[in-house]
């Protein structure tokens, strides 16, 4: 054994034995056994490490000149039972050309030949290689959850499998104990789903997909951001680089580590950053043709559902037969603005008002010939039929609230009313009111009926008369609603007081005068031009040559048109200008008389400008006011 010991650690132990007989009748001198999942590659450098020799290629050598060597030789020059051999697997290297055992039904290519990846705990703790950290897509050590690694930490150069010694980088540099990164979970999950699908197995929340699957999974999810498409699917270039392949490996946990929520924010992007088209294949470019042309089969339904899934919810364009790959379910999912107004019973006109209003949803695409092409979700029925059977035009809302138009249009004014297609705010040829909101307009007003006995009920009168014949100002609607529905103001109680119409509403009559009293006295009410001639004492027609010549301040009513006079008019009027007949009476003498004593001219009268009464300003009589009257 001293000897053995020696030939180990000296010299290879064939430059001793010699390369014929004594090595194939006793095998070699210091023969490691392979663990389970060991990568034959890797168990070659514990061979040759063992016995002295400086590389694999060179013990393989040595063993013979023949190149070429069946299972059974290998076994009887490494005296390997059925078991150990068993527990070898992955690629020989090229120059043993020996049939190889893959496990998982993967291809030589799937596989880094001439670089050498590993766990650097994993290895301190038993020095060898795992089959399945050679595997191109194998990134992670499940058992740390951690990134493998594939250059030195000192000279950052990358390892080959061809090495004398397994843990020690040529510069002389250790490949163990050096600081790992950390897997995120989501990076993680997936490749933990890959390493079950080695071993056949199907882990809790992800796809049921073989290892052959997974890879091809792998290679399309590499070339989905090739805009130039330059590379076919499947040839990806650069895995055996673990930069890459983690690179490639995070873009697929992008889409499906959180099943779909993942998938569909990628679709989500694709679609917002393609330009607006209702062809698939412009919006999503590789993907649907690999959807449906690269990753056929029952394995990959469940993208395809997802992808489905999507289409129905947030695209924007048509689905329909020409769409031959999807199914009948999705090709459903979306109609043209003609179809939905058929089925919803109405126009493709109103449809478009609706969607421009924001009431439902539609998606608009502008076509290189300029022409824009409508979609609707077909799930829009119902709302737009719920819409179009609550809309009523303005004509129709006024009938129903038994209220002139142009009252209807100063509730809309006023927001007590907010129709769902105004004719103002966009180029519709009619209203469309909601019947819904006026009934609760109608019964916001009801909510605080005056109770009161049979017997004693009190003079009431319906609020279009009062609107016809109180000459009300603008303001006071909106007002008197709000009254009522605060309880302010309080309708007299019927028997079907929530089934009467807003305009056929009873108030009493001397509560309505007491409210709309105060109101004016609040807000500063204005009058019409008669109503001004009575509170100045002058004669209406005096009080419209007053207004033509401007000494009376006046507006137009915004719906009526008629002449108003606010009531700081009213005061201002009173405040500058004094009538003839109330300088005469002042003075105890006759208008005549005192036309023809007052130094000062008039401002207004016959002879000035054709009115028929005659004013002067105050500051110009003001110190024959405060005289003592000549009679007295």
């Amino acid at each position: 054994m001293r000897y053995l010991e020696q030939i180990r650690t000296a010299t290879p132990a064939i430059s001793i034995t010699g390369p014929g007989v004594w090595w194939k009748r006793r095998g070699l001198p210091v023969r490691p056994r392979p663990f389970a999942g060991e990568w034959t590659y890797g168990y070659l450098v514990r061979v040759a490490q063992a016995n002295g020799y400086p590389s694999p290629r060179v013990l393989w050598s040595s063993l013979g000149p023949k190149r070429t060597c069946s299972a059974s030789r290998i076994r009887h020059a490494f005296r390997l039972s059925s078991e150990e051999w068993s527990n070898l697997s992955g690629p020989w290297p090229r120059f043993c050309r020996t049939e190889s055992r893959l496990v998982g039904g993967l291809t030589q290519t799937d596989y880094c030949h001439d670089y050498l990846r590993w766990c650097s705990y994993c290895l301190a703790e038993q020095a060898f290689i795992r089959e399945w950290w050679v595997i191109k897509l194998c990134v992670v050590c499940p058992k740390h959850a951690c990134f493998l690694r594939d250059t030195c930490p000192a000279c950052h150069q990358a390892q080959r499998p061809e090495r004398g010694v397994l843990a020690r980088c040529a510069c002389g540099a250790s490949l163990l104990h050096t600081p790992e990164q950390a897997v995120p979970a989501n990076e993680l999950r997936v490749q933990m789903a890959f390493l079950h699908a080695l071993d056949g197995q199907t882990p809790e929340g992800m796809p049921a997909l073989t290892a052959t699957a997974w890879i091809r999974l792998f290679h399309r999810i590499a070339t989905l951001d090739d805009t130039e498409e330059k590379v076919r699917p499947g040839q990806v270039a650069g895995l055996h680089r673990l930069g890459r392949a983690i690179t490639v490996n995070r873009q697929l946990a992008d889409l499906i580590g959180n099943w779909p929520a993942g998938f569909h924010r990628y679709l989500a992007a694709k679609q917002q950053n393609a330009a607006t088209s209702f062809s698939l294949v412009r919006t999503f470019g590789r993907l649907y043709r690999w959807l449906y042309r690269d990753t056929d089969g029952e394995a990959f339904t469940f993208l395809r559902d997802a992808f489905e899934a999507y289409l129905q919810e947030h695209w924007w364009g048509l689905l329909c037969k020409r769409n031959r790959r999807l199914g009948s379910k999705t090709t459903r999912s979306r109609k043209t603005v003609q179809t939905i107004a058929a089925e919803a019973d109405t126009t493709p006109t109103r449809v478009k008002q609706l969607h421009l209003a924001g009431w439902i949803e539609a998606d608009i695409a502008v076509q290189p010939s300029g022409r824009h092409a409508w979609s609707l979700p077909a799930t829009q029925v119902a709302p737009i039929a719920a819409l179009i059977a609550d809309g009523l035009t303005l004509q129709q809302a006024a009938a129903y609230l038994r209220l002139p138009k142009h009252r209807v249009r100063e509730l809309i004014t006023s927001s007590l009313i907010k129709p769902k297609i105004s004719t103002r705010q966009s180029n519709a040829a009619a209203w469309l009111i909601s019947r819904q909101q006026l009934d609760d307009l109608r019964n916001g007003c009801a909510q605080h009926p005056l109770p009161f006995e049979p017997t004693e009920e009190p003079d009431c009168i319906p609020l279009i008369q009062m609107l016809k014949a109180w000459r009300l100002e603008a303001g006071f609607l909106t007002a008197l609603l709000q009254a009522l529905q605060s309880g302010e103001l309080q309708p007299a109680k019927a028997a079907h007081i929530n089934s009467v119409a807003l305009g056929d509403m009873l108030i009493p009559r001397q509560r309505a005068k007491a409210w709309l009293a105060h109101w004016r006295q609040a807000h500063g009410r204005d009058y019409s031009i008669t109503e001004a001639a009575t509170l100045l004492g002058i004669k209406p027609q005096v009080a419209y040559q007053l207004v033509k010549h401007r000494h009376i301040h006046s507006e137009q009513a915004p719906q009526s048109g008629e002449q108003r006079i606010p009531q700081e008019a009213v005061a201002t009027f009173n405040a500058r200008f004094i009538s003839l007949a109330d300088i005469a009476k002042h003075l105890g003498t006759s208008p005549k008389q005192a036309l023809r004593r007052l130094p000062c001219h008039p401002v207004t009268g016959p002879a000035v400008d054709g009115c028929r009464q005659y004013f002067y300003q105050r500051n110009d009589v003001a110190h024959l006011l405060f005289t003592t009257n000549p009679r007295s």
